[in-house]
């Protein structure tokens, strides 16, 4: 656990992703009564957005808070697979899976170190396994009840979470057949109670559509090109290579004496890191904890095995560190361009804050075209627009045009020109509305800021 956290601890002063940010962005706008996927959209259950919400009252929701409660819940998943892998394979496997996982498994080319909803349905998903085989062991009904709430609030986090509780099904079916109806029933009546809540406590048609339809009909891998998404699985090789290699060959060694368990998690927790389709780099801490399970079983077969194979182990081993050790030591920049080299614009959102923060006060509403979520959050800025994720603006029906109709009523104090307008508008529309009602006021690191031509005041600055 101590190792979890320490092998995050170099990375905490790279700057939250648009993905924590905007989470935090939304769970400060709910909190200040907002509509959740009406006036604040967003495509993640209530159970992630409620945890950030939790956050911002440590220490003012600060990165460096994000971080270290990403570093706590990562400590705690390694405990969980520690206990679980224990139960299935004995207490020196469980050893060895928990210093892989706490080691290999928390690679920055994974982003292992952010506040992800990976990492946060992660820790519960293993906990519903961990429940599930204790009642494997005891037969109570109420620990197989435990599970399937666990899974429900996992899939509540963010919605590949299911991945522990569809392995636990299909282990149910496998191995117990026709008497497997009364378990399966019971699992799944628990895992709808969190979910029932969840779609009750919101406005239904809207949820629906943000938490379930969107993922289906607008961004998964069965949507739009599909060599559009091989080329992102492409891109995601690398890094996920880089943080995965190690646990992918030691648990091909021990596949075989793996428990079917962990087999079947393992095959469902990649189905979940590839149906979401877009296969950004934290999405494979879905595949860590399994991987580091059937790692530690095949770590302890190394001495069985051809000379040849160990000495490819060590080989990736040495390549890992080699990638990774001197990132340790690396500035904060540096380390941002060597994690998210397609992002750039994590690099320069430090000084469109400030500059956000100097020029317009704290009741202006901001519009970062077509999205950095994150700013909105640290410039603690009003959006302009619900949307606040650039694939939200390119799928949902009626938000580009939405966008635009905002832009020409001037609604924002400033525009912020993060990625270019034909990047989402093909037809120029979008760049004529900049180009007749605003003006340019400022170029921040190469971006371009606009300000309404309208006779409207800049609201005081703080």
């Amino acid at each position: 656990m101590a190792f979890a956290i320490l092998m995050r601890v170099p990375f905490w002063g790279t700057p939250l992703t648009s993905d924590e940010g905007g989470y935090a962005e939304v769970a400060r706008l709910w909190e200040h009564s907002g509509t959740l996927y009406r006036d604040i959209w967003v495509d993640r259950p209530q159970g992630l957005i409620l945890i950030f919400r939790g956050i911002l009252h440590l220490g003012g929701g600060s990165p460096e808070v994000m971080r270290a409660v990403a570093a706590g819940v990562a400590a705690l998943a390694v405990l969980s697979t520690m206990l679980l892998t224990r139960r299935l394979a004995g207490r020196i496997t469980a050893v060895v899976s928990g210093l892989l996982m706490a080691t290999v498994g928390a690679s920055p080319f994974l982003e292992s170190f952010t506040l992800s909803g990976e990492l946060l349905a992660s820790l519960v998903a293993i906990c519903s396994l961990l429940a599930f085989v204790h009642y494997l062991e005891r037969g109570r009904y109420g620990l197989l009840a435990l599970a399937g709430l666990l899974t429900g609030c996992a899939m509540m986090i963010k919605q590949s979470g299911f991945d522990a509780g569809l392995a636990t099904l299909l282990f149910l079916a496998v191995t117990r057949r026709r008497e497997a109806v009364r378990p399966i029933g019971i699992f799944i009546a628990a895992a709808a109670v969190p979910v029932s809540l969840c779609a009750l406590t919101a406005p239904f048609n809207d949820w629906w559509y943000a938490v379930v339809t969107y993922r289906v009909s607008g961004d998964s891998v069965a949507t739009g090109s599909f060599l559009h998404r091989l080329a992102l699985f492409g891109i995601s090789l690398g890094p996920a290579a880089k943080g995965l290699a190690l646990l992918a060959l030691l648990a091909a060694l021990g596949w075989r004496r793996a428990p079917l368990l962990v087999k079947l998690w393992l095959g469902t927790s990649a189905l979940g890191v590839v149906g979401g389709g877009s296969f950004h780099f934290h999405y494979y801490i879905q595949l860590v904890a399994p991987l580091s399970v059937l790692a530690g079983i095949g770590a302890l077969r190394l001495a069985r095995v051809p000379r040849a194979v160990g000495f490819a182990c060590a080989g990736v081993a040495a390549a890992t560190l080699v990638f990774t050790v001197p990132l340790w030591f690396a500035s904060a920049h540096a380390q941002t361009k060597k994690v998210w080299p397609r992002d750039h614009h994590l690099v320069y959102d430090k000084a469109l804050v400030s500059y956000i923060k100097a020029h317009t006060g704290p009741a202006a509403r901001i519009f970062l075209l077509w999205a950095d979520a994150d700013v909105y959050y640290l410039a603690n800025r009003d959006p302009a627009l619900q949307y606040l994720w650039e694939r939200n603006i390119a799928a949902v029906p009626g938000a580009l045009s939405g966008a635009q109709s905002m832009l020409a009523q001037q609604i924002p104090s400033l525009v912020v020109e993060v990625q270019k307008p034909h990047t989402l508008d093909k037809t120029g529309r979008t760049a004529r509305i900049l180009k007749e009602e605003y003006r340019l006021i400022a170029v921040v690191e190469s971006v371009p800021i606009y300000r309404p031509l309208r006779n409207q005041p800049l609201i005081a600055p703080e």
